[in-house]
Order: C-alpha cells, then sequence, then structure tokens
C-alpha cells in the first residue's frame, strides 16, 4: 500500500505576522487566584508540572505581578510556551483596567524587556472584552503590541452566550437575540489572530439565566455548549481564522460536590471542540485553588494530572491531522436539545450528510476535509457514564482508516464495508478518514510547510 506526504501549512488571520504551526494544548492561568506560599516557588512547580502534563502552551489570566514575571522565567526554563498578562501594566479583563488607558510608551518597555524570552510568544491583552469601549481599548492596546513586537501573538477572548454583560446587566444571550450581533461587534472590532471563546457547561453555578442551571440526568444533552460551538465554528470558517476553545477542566465552584464531576466530564468538552474543528484546546482551569485539577496553588500534582497527560498524548498524536482539517459539517442525534429553535437555525442537520441517515443515542460526528480531497470524520460518544459499542450503518461502501491516537499514522480498519463499528469509552470520540472502497487504498500523513 503506498504511503502519501501532504504538505500542511500554518494557519492565522492574514493581517499578522503570526502563525499556528501545531495544535496548541495550552492553559488559562498558570497559576490559582490565590497562592500559597511563594509565588516564583510555585510557578517553577506549576510550570514543571503543566509541562510533564502535556500542555505545549500556558497564559497568565488574573495572575498577580509577581507570579507573571516568576512565569516567564519557569516557562524559559522548562520549555513551555507562555502568552504574557500582567494587568498592572497593561490589558484587562471586562471592565478591569479599562481606566488603565495606557500610552505608548508602556507597550515599548514590555515589548523590549520580553523580546529575548524565547518562549514568550505573546500577549493575553483582555478576557471576553463586550462593551464599545472595552473593544476600542483592547484594540487600541492590540495595535500598539502589534507595533512594538509584530511575531506575537496578540490574544483576546470573546464571551459565551451566559454572562451578565449589556446595559443594566441583562446579558447578550440567544433569549434576547443579543449573542450573534455580540460577536460579529467582537470579530469587527478585533479582528483577532485566533478566535476564541469560553464554555464551561457543568455545575449550577452561575444565577444568570435558567438555561445554564445544570442536569445531572440528562448529561449534556441540554447545555447551549454546543449551540456556542455551532456559531464560533461558523464564523471562524467565515473569517478564516483557527478556532480555539475554553473547556471546563474541573469543578468550578463548591456549590456541588467535587465528587461528582469526573473526568469523563473533560473528555467530552475536549472532544467536542475537536468535534467543531477547534484548532487549540484552552483549559479552565489547570491551576485550581484545590486538589480538584491538574495541579495546585501549592504546586502539587492534582486529581486530574494523569487524566489530562493521557488525553494530551492522544492530542499529540491527532494534532498533527487535525491541523491540516477544515471542518465542513457538525451534526447529532436526535437527543441534542431537541426542537431548539437556534440549534435548527445555526447548526448543521443529519440529512445534511450523505454518510449517515440515523446516529445512536447520545452520539456526534464532525465531517472534515482536507486540500487534497480527502474526508474525515470524528465521532464523539456524549455519554459520559456509558460506554458506547455499536454498528453504525453508512450509506454506502467504504474503505476505512483510523488515525491512530498512540502517533498518528493511519490504517486500515475495514476495507469495503457499509457499517461503522465502534466502541468508545464514556465521552470518547475516534478519527477516521472515509475513502470509497472501489479507489486505490493508500495511507498518508501531514508534513508542515512554511
Amino acid at each position: 500500500m503506498k504511503h502519501l506526504v501532504y504538505d500542511r501549512y500554518p494557519l492565522g488571520n492574514k493581517r499578522f505576522k503570526w502563525r499556528q504551526r501545531d495544535y496548541a494544548l495550552s492553559n488559562f492561568a498558570a497559576i490559582g487566584r490565590t497562592v500559597e506560599g511563594d509565588p516564583a516557588e510555585v510557578l517553577d512547580n506549576n510550570i514543571r508540572i503543566l509541562k510533564e502534563a502535556g500542555f505545549n502552551m500556558t497564559e497568565l489570566g488574573w495572575a498577580c505581578h509577581e507570579g507573571a514575571w516568576a512565569a516567564v522565567d519557569a516557562c524559559e526554563k522548562y520549555g513551555l510556551d507562555l502568552i504574557f498578562q500582567d494587568m498592572t501594566i497593561m490589558g484587562g479583563m471586562q471592565h478591569h483596567c479599562l481606566e488603565n488607558k495606557v500610552s505608548p510608551d508602556v507597550p515599548k518597555k514590555l515589548a523590549e524587556t520580553l523580546k529575548d524570552k524565547k518562549h514568550t510568544i505573546g500577549y493575553y491583552v483582555w478576557d471576553e472584552p463586550h462593551s464599545d469601549e472595552q473593544l476600542a481599548e483592547a484594540r487600541r492596546q492590540m495595535d500598539m503590541l502589534e507595533e512594538f513586537d509584530p511575531e506575537a501573538l496578540l490574544f483576546t477572548v470573546a464571551l459565551p452566550n451566559y454572562n451578565n454583560a449589556g446595559e443594566n446587566r441583562e446579558g447578550l444571550n440567544w433569549q434576547n437575540g443579543k449573542f450573534v450581533p455580540y460577536v460579529d461587534r467582537f470579530l469587527e472590532k478585533m479582528d483577532p489572530p485566533v478566535l476564541s471563546f469560553d464554555y464551561y457547561p457543568v455545575g449550577n453555578y452561575f444565577n444568570v439565566w435558567p438555561g445554564h442551571r445544570y442536569d445531572y440526568e440528562k448529561q449534556m444533552d441540554d447545555t447551549y455548549m454546543w449551540l456556542d460551538l455551532a456559531l464560533y465554528r461558523r464564523k471562524a470558517l467565515e473569517k478564516d481564522l483557527p478556532l480555539w476553545f475554553y473547556y471546563q477542566g474541573c469543578q468550578l465552584y463548591k456549590s456541588e460536590d467535587p465528587e461528582m464531576f469526573i473526568f469523563p466530564m473533560v473528555r467530552v468538552c475536549m472532544y467536542a471542540g475537536a468535534l467543531y474543528g477547534a484548532k487549540g484546546l484552552q483549559h479552565y482551569e489547570a491551576c485550581f485553588r484545590d486538589d480538584l485539577s491538574v495541579c495546585n496553588p501549592k504546586g502539587e500534582k492534582g486529581r486530574f494530572f494523569e487524566d489530562q497527560k493521557a488525553i494530551h498524548k492522544e492530542f499529540a498524536a491527532l494534532g498533527n491531522t487535525l491541523m491540516a482539517l477544515t471542518s465542513t459539517l457538525v451534526y447529532h442525534s436526535d437527543d441534542l436539545l431537541p426542537g431548539d429553535e437556534h440549534m435548527a437555525v445555526w447548526c448543521d442537520k443529519l440529512s445534511d450528510s450523505t454518510l449517515f441517515s440515523a446516529l445512536p443515542r447520545r452520539t456526534s460526528v464532525g465531517e472534515f476535509s482536507d486540500q487534497y480531497g480527502n474526508k474525515y470524520i470524528m465521532v464523539l460518544n456524549r455519554d459520559y457514564m456509558t460506554a458506547l459499542e455499536t454498528s453504525i450503518e453508512m450509506n454506502g461502501n467504504y474503505r476505512v482508516y483510523e488515525v491512530s491516537k498512540v502517533d498518528g499514522s493511519q490504517s486500515v480498519k475495514a476495507d469495503a464495508t457499509s457499517t461503522l463499528d465502534l466502541k468508545l469509552a464514556p465521552g470518547d470520540a475516534a478519527l477516521f478518514r472515509i475513502q470509497d472502497a472501489k479507489d486505490e487504498a493508500f495511507t498518508c500523513e501531514y508534513k508542515l510547510a512554511e
């Protein structure tokens, strides 16, 4: 069987010099909101643990001043890429630090200070800007940073639909019709290098609108995470931007029993992002205040360290292929948000696919193509409690190749079949290449080309 090597190319907004070359496995904060002990010591431990867990990038959301600069040194030491933020200098979060309208000498000095830091690859400019004033100031700071550090990643993140933004804090959401216009306004004003947003579906910790209240019996059947993913996916494709997705990596608040949050919930969220074509997965939040996640404020390994390390190995293997693919369709079994009016407008339908006519309960499929005409599918078991073992009827006779989660290689799973046999753990997914059975068989891989 012949083996083909295809070129793939870096991704990014053509307005910027920065380009994404590899799949991003990042996290929101290299340090928790509270620190027990010396920030430099905690950061050194955290960066080491994050690197060991398979993250290839970290961020400095909400970091204290001392922690931010300790992270710079630790990332150089351990070889972990860093998106820098120190809001005592510049940048902001929603309305925080909006009054600090820095002059050009501030970003100039910052860029000069960081220019020799190999692993400080960019700046976390603003977290969830949404008002016109916030968007304008974030864009102004982006433009100044671009002038003084034109190769850097200038990062911002957009809101999820559950929020209390807007006049009288009524929210910019699907229910009041203000969410899609917000996303369009964000894209117009920011014109970002990547399109990133966040969604944390599990837990009754936001009392913003009733749709965000979580029902453990329904699992993720009713969450609007899928709808937000559909919207941001479509906008990223329209603007030709890499899509990045902040997923929920742990139980966030103590209003729920922490033991109710299990790692297959994290797995569902991560593979949901990949299903919608995300080229970056951003963990919120790996460095938590307790032992609920990857590491804690004491710089110790946390509850999900080994699980996170294992799934990062999977994405490290799949990432080279995922970077070469463009999302073409995403559809679900009919038990996900059944009858929702917004899903009907913004989401693809099973009937849009030529591959399948029916899907098992709590199953989702993403279809992809590369620039060479090859077709891929990712199948996700949305059920985070129950494994999926089934055969799905296909509308045709296909050769199916599975992309390995160990090394990214492709092997023939079925040479000529009209059924797709699946065995997926709770919350798990698999990536396949689909070929007409009459065509010549071949395996392939992708090589980064500049």
